[in-house]
């Protein structure tokens, strides 16, 4: 069972469902990190961190759904939003004969904010023909641009509002704007740009740039940074002349940052603070492939030595050899669709420094597939762990995901799909 649903039809055929499940729940739903949406203890969690603290890790970790209990309702997530629309705008056998690709485009720009978290266009409202009244010039964005989380979210340094804008938001909903060819999003770029370049701080040293998470907060997290530095290269084009000079500098600053940071082995811890020395299989992927794509922007190769020798320590180090994700490089533990989409889609990219990439992104799948998918419910389990498995099927972290990492796939091996499953 688990080799058929792993072959390229097997793969389509999942694809399929994922993506009617989630317009039959008009792409709404949970998230690991949703608890502080929840309507029963919205008083209390004003006025304690700890309290705030215990919530989302407790929701995040519980092997039963607490949702319900604490009245968290399905939310419309922009990052979850922005993975579905790219997974369809690479593999376009998606069915689309109701407009989902457009509503997905017009969601995701009514859903933007503003750099201090206030709705970009005046309202969250989702209404459908936004982005062609954008790309008109019927509707004004912002100068600048970001997207946030549709629920506060508390880490240990900071708390971020619902919808403030972060710099990885952004950059996948940027994205899918792009891949998707969505109308105004060459003016999402620019205004996105505008907000790394203007909004976010900066540490800067001889190394180069670090961009922070966010306009609230001044840490400095390798993939966030990264994302950043992407932003500006990829909306260089859509600028005058000085600007876009100004931001593919200031681009490749902050890749030499943190490639400057990366150890002789070809790894990254997760960032520059004293409590975050781990090395993870998520957030190594993600330094990989955005590196790799900011360097094609720039039109640079001067990082490739750097790359290969980070691919070989992921393949290495942060996988088994039949295409199990480790999570962290001293343990497999948890198995999670996030681990295993990300790999699937940094091999598809970095291709040309593997051989076998795209054979093994596949078997990432097949292994995803094996251990997480849910048959009778039609989705992705959200963690397997050594003692006991977490069976919520959340709309972002498991169905979004694993949706875009297997469009990926079948758009690089269309040719092996039967013909007859077309």
């Amino acid at each position: 069972m688990a080799m058929r649903e792993a072959s390229p039809d097997g793969l389509r055929r999942i694809a399929l469902r994922v993506w009617e499940n989630l317009a039959e729940a008009a792409f709404a739903g949970s998230d690991p990190y949703d608890g502080l949406n929840s309507r029963l203890l919205a008083p209390a969690l004003r006025h304690s961190r700890l309290l705030r603290l215990a919530v989302i890790q407790g929701v995040k970790r519980s092997p039963v759904d607490l949702r319900p209990l604490l009245l968290v309702p399905p939310g419309l997530n922009p990052k979850g939003l922005a993975l579905v629309l790219q997974g369809a705008a690479e593999w376009p056998e998606l069915p689309d004969g109701d407009g989902r690709r457009a509503w997905l485009a017009d969601a995701l720009l009514c859903l933007g904010s503003a750099p201090d978290g206030t709705p970009a266009l005046g309202s969250r409202t989702i209404v459908r023909g936004t982005a062609g009244r954008l790309a008109a010039g019927d509707l004004p964005l912002p100068a600048a641009l970001g997207w946030g989380y549709d629920f506060p979210w508390q880490s240990k340094a900071f708390l971020q509002p619902a919808f403030f804008p972060t710099v990885v938001a952004t950059s996948f909903a940027v994205d899918a704007l792009e891949d998707a060819r969505a109308a105004g999003w060459q003016q999402a770029s620019v205004a996105a740009g505008r907000f790394v370049a203007r909004h976010l701080h900066r540490h800067q040293d001889a190394d180069g740039i670090c961009f922070s998470y966010s306009p609230g907060d001044r840490t400095r997290v390798y993939n966030a940074s990264l994302f950043g530095a992407r932003l500006l290269a990829q909306a260089a084009p859509h600028v005058d002349a000085d600007e876009a000079d100004a931001w593919r500098h200031d681009a490749g600053r902050g890749v030499a940052w943190v490639m400057a940071r990366q150890a002789a082995d070809g790894s990254w811890i997760y960032g520059d603070a004293g409590h975050w020395q781990w090395i993870d299989n998520l957030h190594t992927g993600f330094n990989l492939e955005t590196v790799h794509r900011t360097a094609t922007l720039l039109g640079t190769d001067r990082w490739d030595e750097r790359l290969a020798a980070g691919l070989a320590y992921y393949r290495r180090h942060l996988f088994e050899d039949d295409g199990t994700p480790r999570y962290y490089s001293t343990t497999r533990w948890p198995l999670d669709p996030h681990s295993f989409a990300q790999g699937a889609l940094t091999f598809l990219r970095l291709r040309r420094f593997d051989d076998d990439a795209v054979e093994f992104a596949g078997r990432i799948l097949a292994r995803g597939v094996a251990e997480l998918w849910d048959e009778r419910r039609g989705g992705f389990r959200f963690q397997k762990h050594a003692g006991h498995a977490q069976g919520i099927i959340h709309m972002r972290w498991s169905q979004a995901w694993m949706l875009r990492a297997i469009c990926a796939y079948l758009a690089a091996n269309r040719a092996e799909i039967a013909p007859s499953a077309r």
